[in-house]
């Protein structure tokens, strides 16, 4: 970037504010932590004949009473969001949404008290289609409209999905202009948009994250997560893969969104979850859980309340962890993150993480990795939350690490 100074640069902003200010509403300084609907639930509008996967008032409501009253709020995690198949097939005779009245009696604005009352926030979806990708209402031709809706409900967090788009260029202006939207409602509004993965897979087109950046707060880059742990895998390696192009644009305001935790659906082992929150707390993601709620296993609770582990995800430096691949199926994150010992020496966290189906020994030297306290370090399993060793920089820290589980350390200087 060019080194501006000068009448030209005061100028350019006193010209354009409006399109400066949009760029940047100041939200998700740190990665969203929440409930989604989506991944376990799904459609969820099938209540009759389904109603244990029954998107409804109720579950969303106990939700929230769980977050409330079962510690996950204190933890951090506050934003419960509604995903596709809310509303009512039809808009109303105003052009406005309408929530489905048989799911929903009392309504979004019900719903968005509820948890505000709470301490909590809420989330909703919508599509930049004529229609959502299941069909419902979509918001092509209401942007302005649906982001003053949203706004008068109450909204805290909106997901923005992008499917039945043809055109590559309104994928590149809608988002754009429903952001802008969002921001002249005046309500605090965190974006989430679907924009990276349209262009790339749908539309087979090369990805510049730089407007992406500039005009969400978090994007979908790869394919929706399934109940299952493969998918989980995929999910780990792309990123690893895909790490050089996407860390440049990754930071307080602006995440990478490897979708959603599947903690708490019985589809994972004991040292699964540990592999999958590991991972998105390195990697600065958002925590977005989706579940039955009710089905999470006391350890699982142990994991997500960890807030030695939380405190890593929630980094205010929002760095997101460097992949050290050993092997296709075995890689080091290393992250660097707070507390600081006086202004220049940070504490690092290392994940060892083994994918593969035998047991594999790794190992680490503090130095290799840019560590330079010339007092030593303090080691904590970051899981049983023990102090177990002091280090110097160039001591070998070995652990032997079990298949799809993983091992992670915090070292804070001393």
């Amino acid at each position: 970037m060019h080194n501006i100074r000068g009448p030209c640069f005061l100028m350019f902003f006193i010209l354009f504010p409006a399109k400066v200010a949009s760029l940047e509403n100041g939200l998700a300084r740190t990665p969203p932590m929440g409930w989604m609907s989506w991944g376990y639930y799904m459609c969820g509008d099938t209540c009759d004949t389904n109603p244990g996967r029954c998107l409804n008032e109720n579950l969303i409501l106990s939700v929230a009473d769980t977050f409330y009253n079962e510690g996950y709020q204190e933890a951090g995690f506050e934003y419960i969001i509604i995903d596709d198949c809310w509303s009512e097939k039809r808009r109303d005779a105003n052009g406005r949404l309408v929530a489905n009245k048989e799911r929903f009696p009392r309504g979004m604005k019900f719903l968005a008290d509820y948890i505000h009352a709470r301490g909590m926030k809420f989330g909703m979806y919508t599509n930049i289609a004529e229609v959502t990708c299941m069909h419902y209402p979509g918001s092509k031709n209401f942007f302005k409209l649906d982001a003053q809706t949203f706004a008068d409900w109450g909204v805290d967090y909106l997901k923005v999905d992008g499917c039945f788009i043809k055109e590559e260029s309104f994928l590149n202006t809608a988002y754009i202009e429903l952001g802008r939207y969002l921001n002249k409602t005046g309500r605090p509004i965190v974006y989430s948009c679907s924009w990276p993965y349209y262009l790339k897979y749908i539309h087979n087109k090369h990805v510049n994250y730089s407007p992406i950046a500039k005009h969400c707060n978090l994007w979908r880059n790869f394919h929706d997560v399934s109940l299952e742990w493969p998918a989980v895998v995929n999910i780990i390696k792309h990123y690893a893969d895909q790490y050089p192009k996407l860390v440049s644009h990754h930071g307080p305001g602006h995440w990478n969104d490897p979708d959603m935790l599947i903690l708490g659906t019985g589809e994972l082992t004991q040292s699964q979850t540990r592999v999958q929150l590991a991972v998105y707390a390195m990697m600065s993601a958002p925590l977005l859980l989706s579940c039955d709620i009710k089905h999470i296993t006391p350890y699982e609770k142990e994991l997500l309340l960890n807030l030695d582990l939380i405190a890593i995800a929630q980094d205010p430096l929002g760095i997101m962890a460097t992949p050290v691949a050993i092997t296709d199926l075995v890689i080091m994150y290393v992250k660097k993150h707070l507390p600081m010992k006086g202004d220049k020496i940070h504490s690092y966290s290392f994940a060892l993480v083994n994918l593969d189906k035998f047991k594999r020994r790794m190992s680490f030297k503090a130095e290799d990795y840019g560590l330079n306290s010339v007092d030593g370090y303090t080691v904590m399993d970051v899981f049983s939350k023990v102090y177990f060793r002091n280090v110097t920089v160039s001591d070998l820290i070995v652990a032997d690490v079990p298949p799809d589980d993983v091992v992670l350390y915090t070292l804070f200087p001393l």
